[in-house]
């Protein structure tokens, strides 16, 4: 906690803008164009607060002092940054979004395709786990951070795949590209945790560091640059189980309710009144 009141905010233009116009669409979605053209029900408050918590918790990876930590010194808050955007943020947004915005604003036959094509869920699960390996590969993780352009574009990137791998968990009703059925959520959401298993490991039972921009960074924390990285890769092992392991069960309970409920609104005509 003292760090983060220690180093500064930067409050980039790029990020504040986009995500103040990124709050404004859902504003004029959810409220003005909604009732002008007659579309869905208004977003329960509770999925308002969803999204907009969401972009917070984006907002507040990219400006904090987090950022500046992740960028010059600390490989294991360069972790926390990505997996804010990777588990927190993207889960949230799908919560926040009403379903019939999707199939307003997907209208035409190929958007459609494509859009089912991407969250499907095998294509789900790889694009989501290739992002996140990629861009963990040394070579590519030290050029990110060595040109700002690339960096961008690695968080748009872990952005967009979050989205996309979160969609057969947390996606909102939607005729355009609906989730799967729950058994198979339940399936995803367990495979989901290989990737992260296996890349948490790597970096976790590491014996050397494998980040030369790190080697070379300043330390702070009394942290050597392996043990910073073994960090990074328990972080990395440890709180996105407690996610995924958290939509597992939101998921297994909703699915054993729901048949519950079907079951005893079953009832022999003998058993009636």
């Amino acid at each position: 906690m003292s760090l983060i009141l220690y180093y500064p905010w930067n409050w980039y233009p790029s990020v504040v803008i986009g995500f103040g116009l990124w709050t404004l669409a859902y504003l004029l979605l959810i409220g003005p164009l909604r009732l002008r053209f007659g579309w869905g029900k208004l977003p329960a408050p509770g999925q308002q607060i969803a999204f907009h918590f969401g972009t917070l918790i984006a907002l507040f990876a990219l400006v904090s002092p987090l950022d500046t930590l992740g960028d010059e010194y600390l490989f294991s808050a360069h972790m926390v940054q990505h997996l804010l955007l990777l588990f927190i943020t993207a889960p949230l947004w799908l919560l926040g979004i009403p379903g019939w915005s999707f199939d307003l604003l997907l209208p035409r036959k190929q958007i459609v395709k494509l859009a089912r094509m991407l969250t499907n869920p095998l294509v789900s699960f790889f694009i989501f786990a290739f992002v996140m390996i990629v861009w963990h590969l040394p070579a590519l993780y030290n050029l990110a951070l060595e040109h700002e352009g690339l960096h961008i574009f690695e968080h748009l990137t872990y952005l967009a795949a979050a989205v996309i791998g979160w969609w057969p968990i947390a996606a909102p009703d939607t005729c355009i590209a609906p989730k799967p059925t729950p058994p198979v959520r339940m399936l995803y959401i367990f495979l989901l945790t290989i990737p992260c298993t296996g890349l948490a490991a790597i970096l976790t039972f590491a014996k050397v560091p494998f980040y030369p921009f790190y080697i070379t960074a300043p330390r702070i924390l009394g942290l050597s640059t392996l043990a910073d990285q073994q960090l990074g890769g328990l972080l990395m092992w440890l709180p996105t189980h407690l996610v995924l392991l958290s939509a597992l069960s939101l998921t297994f309970f909703g699915w054993f309710s729901s048949l519950k409920n079907n079951t005893g609104n079953h009832h022999p005509a003998s058993q009636l009144p």
